[in-house]
């Protein structure tokens, strides 16, 4: 999900922008200074932000507190990702009712599974592969090893035994 929403840039409104505008600057904090400009915030800076928020210590930072915008962000900021999230989850719900409600459930594919595809063309060797290009996974050499007549000699043994 939060892939979906990382690339999204969400208007701050007015009112949170007048509350910025009116809190007194703190100089090592330079945050305000951007959200003033663009008067938007990216998805994940509005992540940070309600991080920040929840973290601070209301009583005793107020003038931080309210730096990062205060209540007001923090009550837009929580209102505007749950929306958000909202909406990813009821488009594919909606499409999976969708799907079953026409019967195309095996023609159509989940809209929130990324499908991939395998390279058939060039076939994977492993790293211990690499090394002895004459390995017996890929020749003959298997049946004529000293590991194969072992084996073998000792079946022969047992049958012997047995009979």
């Amino acid at each position: 999900m939060n892939s979906k929403l990382k690339d999204r840039v969400f208007k701050i409104p007015d009112n949170v922008l007048l509350f910025l505008k009116q809190q007194k600057d703190i100089p090592e904090l330079d945050r305000n200074e951007h959200l003033l400009k663009t008067g938007q915030v990216t998805y994940g800076q509005l992540k940070r932000i309600l991080y920040d928020l929840k973290k601070l210590n209301k009583i005793t930072n107020l003038d931080q507190y309210n730096f990062y915008g205060g209540d007001l962000m923090k009550n837009w900021g929580l209102m505007t990702l749950t929306n958000e999230r909202n909406l990813i989850n009821d488009r594919e719900s909606a499409t999976r009712i969708a799907n079953d409600i026409s019967g195309l459930s095996g023609e159509r594919q989940n809209p929130s599974i990324k499908r991939h595809t395998k390279n058939t063309l060039s076939p994977k060797v492993s790293l211990n592969m690499v090394n002895k290009p004459n390995s017996e996974k890929y020749s003959n050499a298997a049946m004529f090893s000293p590991s194969a007549f072992k084996l073998t000699e000792e079946i022969k043994r047992i049958k012997k035994l047995m009979n």
